[in-house]
């Protein structure tokens, strides 16, 4: 039997916006593997990560909404 154990951190604004961008960014990767790739393990392998990235950015996500509002997930390069 494996022990989970569990880390808590505070994050300002830009370092939540920026590991949340990185973590889309992973997801998008995991998911074209799944898409694209012929290797069978390839691909199970990308798709339960895919899960496991997925279920990390929502609860992240959605902790991050809360407290720094809906634009926390706004990744634009664009001035305001």
């Amino acid at each position: 039997m494996t022990h989970i154990k569990e880390m808590n951190s505070s994050l300002c604004d830009w370092e939540t916006r920026i590991i949340l961008e990185a973590i889309t960014h992973e997801a998008e990767r995991l998911k074209s593997i799944c898409e694209t790739s012929e290797d069978e393990d390839e691909v199970a392998d990308a798709g339960n990560d895919y899960l496991e990235v997925i279920g990390l950015k929502e609860r992240l996500e959605n902790q991050a909404i809360e407290v720094f509002g809906q634009q926390i997930t706004n990744f634009s390069r664009e001035p305001l």
